[in-house]
């Protein structure tokens, strides 16, 4: 009697269970999985929006890896990527680690860093396309008034990409620079008071205490930073158009310009999936090590 109760209340509890999950379920099915399925089928078509589909194999696939542009989008979105992480992530901890100690305002001036984050980046682009301008921008005014003269940051083939990757670290500092800084709070201050009784120095502190027991928050603020680097594009699209000479075109940009301004829809789905391979191909091994790492831990 006992045994068939506790069936019927797991019984139960796997149909509450199923029921509470099915409208995630739903949704995750209409905007990811349904959208992937199709933009798979249509990769495999010629399509331009105004006729049939028709089906033409892996010719989009080829024409992608042939066409120097897709090439050079490619490029530009990896060092929009690794650059904005490299240096973002370095700007971010050091500013947690200012605010990591009893600081006067420090409460606004992290609220003041954050401010940006709560801006559309539509509205942070054309904001720093102003600040940027060589003739009314306050920055080349500053330049100008030190004797140096206007720089062209967004028609300047060597400064357009690095300007956006600035203007995208100012929007993105304060989002991280809270993770970084929830981390730096839960080191235990024994560890670092151990630390200094030992005589180690700040520096010493940094390496061999604060940055280990930081490794998860720092990995992952690398990796989802790294992730969104791959899906650049409102800054190019408002404020370079992915010019000079494709020297901001970034893969989702592509993707853009062939579905709505040379209505290839196959060709422009053919990127999305190569473009949601890669990112795959990074997230699986990166969860797969997580979970790893997380097992080891339990173990121990």
């Amino acid at each position: 009697m006992a045994q068939a109760t506790m069936a019927s209340l797991e019984r139960g509890q796997r149909r509450a269970g199923r029921l509470l999950l099915a409208p995630a379920m739903i949704m995750l099915a209409l905007t990811v999985i349904i959208p992937l399925i199709v933009a798979g089928f249509l990769s495999l078509t010629s399509y331009n929006l105004l006729q049939p589909p028709r089906f033409v194999g892996l010719k989009n696939y080829r024409d992608l890896f042939a066409d120097p542009v897709f090439h050079k989008a490619i490029g530009n979105t990896l060092y929009f990527a690794v650059g904005q992480v490299a240096i973002g992530i370095v700007v971010a901890f050091f500013v947690a680690m200012l605010f990591n100690r009893p600081l006067k305002g420090g409460a606004a001036a992290r609220t003041v860093i954050y401010l940006p984050q709560a801006m559309s980046y539509v509205t942070v682009a054309l904001l720093w396309t102003f600040l940027y301008d060589p003739f009314i921008g306050p920055i080349n005014a500053v330049l100008r008034e030190l004797g140096t003269g206007p720089v062209y940051f967004l028609t300047n083939t060597e400064l357009a990409m690095p300007s956006i990757m600035g203007m995208s670290l100012w929007r993105n500092l304060g989002y991280y620079m809270i993770i970084l800084l929830a981390g730096l709070k839960a080191i235990p201050e024994e560890l670092l008071e151990a630390a200094q009784i030992d005589g180690a120095g700040w520096w010493a502190r940094l390496a061999n205490v604060i940055i280990p027991q930081m490794t998860n928050s720092l990995f992952f603020v690398a990796v989802t930073w790294f992730m969104g680097g791959l899906q650049m594009f409102t800054q190019a699209y408002v404020m370079t158009q992915g010019g000079p000479v494709n020297s901001t075109r970034s893969v989702v940009y592509h993707m853009y310009e062939a579905a709505f301004t040379q209505l290839s829809v196959g060709q422009a789905s053919a990127v999305a999936v190569l473009l949601f391979a890669f990112v795959m191909a990074i997230a699986l091994p990166v969860r797969l090590a997580a979970e790893l790492k997380g097992r080891r831990a339990s173990y121990v």
